[in-house]
Formats: structure tokens, sequence, C-alpha cells
């Protein structure tokens, strides 16, 4: 690589950084939240109430992000315990009339079998991938991924706390 190059990406690098550092302050205070992953779609996310927001910020338990990163998932520093980033999933909760049901071909809520959902038993790197036991369930914060079928999610971890979310969110602009 050349040295104009170089040079021309260290600017480019620069510049990524000082506009992320202006506008997270200026995001957060909207209530705005940029999305990374592709748990669910790129691109920002306002709070929300419960009732408007199907997706939800987590925080994981910290032995949990241990055993992602130890498979390979990357978990950005942030403002949960143990420093991590929560993570956005989309949220399903089960019930007495509305049970979810999880076995090797996925989750099935209101009997339909939703995409991208069926466990893996080894990472992208190759390390063995423990599930979450198979079953249906009447009871539960579920956080599951629809959109990427290698997400970190529920299938992996169980139900989630509801007292482990951050905020919940709906999209304000999205890819």
């Amino acid at each position: 690589m050349n040295a104009r190059c170089q040079k021309t990406m260290l600017l480019s690098f620069a510049l990524s950084i000082s506009v992320y550092v202006v506008t997270n302050p200026l995001l957060k205070a909207a209530r705005l939240h940029i999305n990374f992953s592709n748990s669910v779609p790129v691109g920002l996310y306002r709070e929300a109430s419960e009732r408007a927001g199907s997706y939800a910020a987590i925080c994981l338990p910290t032995e949990t992000v241990q055993q992602a990163i130890h498979a390979g998932l990357t978990i950005d520093p942030g403002t949960c315990p143990g420093g991590f980033e929560p993570i956005l999933k989309p949220v399903f909760q089960a019930t007495e009339t509305r049970p979810i049901r999880y076995d090797q071909g996925g989750f099935s809520v209101d009997g339909r079998l939703l995409p991208n959902t069926a466990p893996k038993y080894r990472s992208r790197i190759g390390s063995p991938l423990a599930h979450a036991p198979f079953g249906i369930y009447r009871s539960g914060l579920w956080a599951i991924s629809v959109f990427n079928s290698s997400s970190f999610d529920s299938r992996y971890f169980g139900p989630v706390d509801p007292g482990s979310i951050q905020f919940r969110a709906k999209p304000f602009l999205t890819f």
C-alpha cells in the first residue's frame, strides 16, 4: 500500500471517529441508537414504550457474554454490567394461550416456524455451541432473531430476564 493510500485511509478513519464522537451524544439525547449488528436490520432505532417497541436492548449476564466471546462473537464495550453493549433483538412473550415451541427446527410462535431460528451446533469459528433445552414454553420473554441464522439469541441462552432490558426500540431509519 502506498503512502497516499495510507494517508487517505487514516483520514477516513479519523473522520469516522470524529463524526461518531460528535453525533453519538446528539443521538442519545434524541433517544436514538445505532445498530450495526445483523440480528435486526442495520440502522437507527428510537427508544419506545414497551407496547410500541417490538425490539429490546438486553444486557446479558456476564457469564453468557463470556461464552459468546469464546464462541467468536464480538460484543462492544457498553453500559451493561460487565461493561458490555446490550444486544438488540426482537422479543416474543410466551404465555399459556400463546406458547413458544423450540425444537431442532427452531422457534415456532402461533404454530408458525420462525425463519432462521434453528440452533447451530458450532459457531462460525468452529466452537461448540450448547443450545437451550427444546420444549414448549408457556412463559418467559424470548429474544429471537428471524433476520440472521447465526444470531446469538435465546436459542442458546434461553429466556431473558425482563429486568435486563435497558430499553425497548422501534426502527427509525433502517436498511
